[in-house]
């Protein structure tokens, strides 16, 4: 199960890249999104509905945006934290950015129940319980 999950993850980002939103076939309708450790505004969302909308300005941003796994860090049945690459060129700008930051997945029954974003390694292994 953990290589089907870190496929779906791979998926997810394809999809975001390609249409800038989260595909919602692959969230349980009361999934949580937890953005607080990246965005000064940053609340918890709870629905893909809820998260899109959230989500939607920051992908604005970008005239191309573009969303890869750089590496799977850690993988399980329920589990998935990746280090992801996200950026693209500002919108009306020559400008390029990239960021990093890593994503911690839950899952329950091939379904996304909670996705976080987190600026460092341990903050995201401690979101799925993997370290204190």
């Amino acid at each position: 199960m953990s290589q089907e999950n870190v496929e779906i993850v791979r998926r997810i980002y394809d999809e975001v890249s390609a249409r800038r939103q989260f595909p919602p076939e692959w969230f349980d309708p009361a999934c949580i999104s937890d953005f607080t450790d990246v965005a000064p505004e940053g609340t918890l969302h709870r629905g893909i509905e809820a998260t899109n909308a959230a989500i939607a300005a920051y992908f604005g941003t970008f005239d191309n945006f573009h969303v890869a796994v750089e590496q799977i860090v850690y993988a399980d049945d329920e589990r998935v934290v990746v280090a992801i690459r996200d950026g693209g060129r500002i919108r009306d700008s020559g400008t390029t950015i990239t960021s990093r930051y890593f994503h911690a997945w839950a899952f329950r029954n091939g379904k996304v129940v909670r996705l976080s974003s987190h600026t460092d390694e341990a903050a995201a292994l401690k979101a799925v319980g993997l370290a204190e």
